[in-house]
């Protein structure tokens, strides 16, 4: 079978092109003789691929097929990836994988559990000290959202803004806030707190609280800061696949996964800090659907941003 793994990575990595652009196809799922899992991309990429390529051996040795581990350089690439059948396993978050679904067909085989939630919140931070007590006090403040393509930090704190009336959908955010910009990430988005850069950010929960806190700040930048207001409901990460693949091989996937989490779950948490993961189905993904409609953003436009 051609090797077309090496290419592939380059053309992501190296190149950065969208996966349309290259001729290589993947084999039918008739044949398939094995499986690409694409990770959506996260802080640190390097790590992120060395974790991946652990548990793609493991479940390698567990599904009896080659497993290649792939990691886009962009969001919009984790999607390409699937539509165009050049990944037929993908973890991603709720966003890339309602625009997936679509432009193709993909399935939700597994959901992340945290905290015994399929859910987590998206908290609002400010500084510790700050006479902040409720959104209404920011009025003219400077925001930091984390990206325009996070779901905690950016889509569901959107759409809570606008449900408060703070703002309407289609209303820039500076309608009400003095600034608001893109930060770059949770950890960057805290930081310009700290640095005096802004006055209120967005994040995940578990950016503040729990045991992967410590990788975005330490104890004691966590400790300057203190959280203002919560959003319940933002979907948990999730790991899909293509449709068309075989039914016994996609519930083989179902088993060694589970398995790994049960016996191995290091190496599941150390890529999005949990270990944990149930099935679940579409209806896993509704939270972002309806935090869109409320912000009025289009699928395409948030995640190829």
């Amino acid at each position: 079978m051609i090797r077309w793994l090496p290419a592939l990575v380059a053309f992501f990595v190296v190149v950065g092109c969208s996966p349309r652009e290259s001729s290589v196809q993947k084999p039918e799922a008739a044949a398939v003789e094995d499986l690409t899992f694409t990770f959506q991309r996260q802080k640190d990429p390097a790590k992120l691929k060395d974790d991946a390529d652990l548990l793609g051996r493991e479940l390698s040795k567990d599904l009896g097929l080659p497993v290649n581990v792939v990691i886009p350089t962009s969001y919009g690439a984790t999607v390409q990836a699937l539509i165009s059948k050049r990944a037929d396993v993908a973890m991603l978050s709720s966003l890339p994988y309602l625009l997936a679904k679509q432009e193709t067909e993909v399935e939700i085989l597994l959901v992340e559990k945290r905290k015994g939630r399929t859910s987590y919140d998206s908290v609002f931070i400010v500084k510790a000290d700050s006479p902040y007590q409720s959104l209404s006090d920011l009025k003219g403040k400077r925001m930091a959202f984390t990206s325009p393509t996070s779901g905690s930090g950016y889509v569901f704190p959107l759409g809570h803004l606008i449900q408060q009336g703070f703002f309407e959908a289609g209303q820039k955010p500076d309608t009400f806030f003095g600034k608001a910009f893109f930060a770059g990430g949770y950890d960057q988005a805290l930081r310009s707190i700290l640095r005096g850069q802004a006055d209120i950010a967005a994040v995940s929960d578990y950016v503040m609280e729990g045991d992967s806190a410590d990788k975005y700040l330490t104890a004691d930048e966590r400790s300057k800061l203190r959280i203002l207001t919560r959003v319940p409901g933002v979907p948990t990460h999730l790991i899909a696949v293509r449709k068309d693949l075989p039914a016994d091989l996609k519930k083989e996937i179902r088993a060694a996964i589970k398995k790994i989490s049960e016996t191995q779950p290091e190496l599941l948490s150390d890529l999005y800090g949990t270990a944990e993961f149930v099935a679940a189905g579409e209806e896993h993904v509704a939270p972002t659907e309806e935090a869109l409609n409320r912000t009025g953003l289009q699928r395409r436009e948030v995640v190829e941003k």
